[in-house]
């Protein structure tokens, strides 16, 4: 099983590097052009979504209600962010939120547990292993202890179980779109390359940001008993996944930017999605219950 983890993580890693170096000479040899922007940018707004609004608001928080096929729709575009199937992710996430920042954290930069003992690590070993290296090292996570609703769900289960085929869905979908905008078969490559690779690789170190540089760098205004920050150039690209101290204050929490200036992608669309009637019984924490856990030098504003 772990020689299985370790390949599954090399290809989610290197793959998509190859695919942004290719998007890259394929810019200097054809230019960029619309195509090519638009593929990226609305392939990586749904694929955000999918993951930030759905996989972690919605399935491993249960933050808000929504209804069935909203659920499914953005779980489809999760899958093709190639960051773990739906199952896993979900399992992977709570089981950190249980251990934060302790040796059986999945992905702490401060401790780990790998072998028999936990360890502390240094700075720049901590940062690596947050980033990519406990995707390759770790134990891997008791789905069936961690994500039982989700496993007892036959359609997440569907699309848990072709988790493979929606990743290839998610590079060839803008492929085949490419192609016919353009009628070329550089429109396709560049489709693929823009829309497909080089947006699965500036999602999974955006998301993966969360893990390393969430939790060395930033504010800190919440208790939580763990070392969450509040990263707030981080946040930008993960639709307010980053925003990791408000989080862990309060993991229910439909919203994390409690602040006018801490920008949470996600949690705006999910008030678009209120007021349009797709989303209901929203959790947020009241002004009393944040004051509870706000450290003494700090404001609710």
């Amino acid at each position: 099983v772990r020689d299985a983890q370790r390949k599954v993580a090399l290809v989610t890693i290197i793959t998509p590097t190859i695919g942004a170096i290719g998007a890259v000479v394929y810019g200097l040899y054809f230019g960029v052009g619309v195509m090519e922007i638009s593929s990226l940018v609305v392939m990586y707004v749904l694929c955000n979504l999918g993951i930030e609004f759905c996989f972690h608001r919605d399935l491993a928080h249960r933050t808000y209600a929504t209804f069935r096929p909203v659920t499914l729709f953005f779980a489809v575009f999760g899958s093709m962010a190639a960051q773990g199937n739906l199952l896993y992710w979900v399992a992977t996430h709570r089981r950190h939120h249980i251990h934060s920042d302790t040796g059986h954290d999945p992905h702490s930069p401060h401790k780990r547990n790998i072998a028999k003992d936990e360890e502390q690590m240094g700075f720049w070993q901590g940062l690596w292993h947050a980033h990519v290296g406990w995707m390759v090292n770790d134990k891997m996570t008791n789905c069936t202890l961690f994500a039982k609703d989700i496993n007892r769900d036959a359609a997440l289960r569907w699309i848990t179980a072709n988790y493979v085929p929606l990743v290839l869905a998610g590079i060839f979908l803008p492929a085949v779109i490419g192609g016919l905008v353009t009628m070329s078969w550089q429109g396709a490559l560049g489709g693929m390359l823009w829309g497909g690779l080089l947006r699965m690789f500036l999602g999974h170190h955006s998301t993966w940001a969360n893990s390393s540089f969430s939790h060395r760098f930033g504010a800190r205004p919440y208790e939580t008993g763990d070392l969450s920050a509040n990263n707030l150039w981080c946040a930008i690209p993960t639709f307010g996944a980053s925003l990791q101290n408000n989080h862990h204050a309060f993991p229910t929490s439909a919203y994390l930017g409690f602040r006018w200036w801490e920008v949470d992608i996600a949690g705006y669309f999910i008030r678009l999605m209120k007021m349009l009637g797709l989303v209901w019984d929203v959790r947020c924490p009241s002004d009393e219950k944040r004051l509870g856990k706000l450290k003494p030098q700090n404001s609710l504003n």
